[in-house]
């Protein structure tokens, strides 16, 4: 489905144009299916199917091949994954679980071991 606008994602575009865009090609969806279309594309990145990786920031979405841009959209996922471990954690401790997480760097990787 990327294909089908890869020449309109060269450069940083919100996802809001993008679902727009999207619907002037014919095809309409929600966020959610696109996050899901956004994953997709990328297995195929993590597969070495494509050279192109779908990064996100702040600045919205972009089909690229650069280093750095690839490196800041994987950085940012870990942040996001490690404060939603943070909140889940919180809120259980709040509720008067023992939610204990331990974290361990391997090979520059987080791992994530609960107690």
């Amino acid at each position: 489905m990327i294909e089908l606008i890869s020449d309109k994602l060269l450069e940083w575009t919100k996802k809001k144009d993008i679902l727009k865009i999207l619907k002037s090609e014919g095809v309409t969806m929600d966020e959610r299916t696109f996050r899901k279309m956004v994953e997709i594309h990328n297995q195929s990145y993590f597969e070495h199917k494509t050279d192109k990786y779908l990064a996100h920031s702040s600045r919205g979405y972009k089909l690229t091949s650069n280093k750095d841009e690839i490196i800041a959209s994987a950085k940012d996922y870990r942040t996001r994954a490690f404060n939603q471990l943070v909140k889940a954690s919180k809120t259980l401790k709040a509720m008067g679980e023992n939610d204990n997480i331990r974290l361990e760097v391997k090979n520059g990787e987080f791992i994530v071991a609960q107690f």
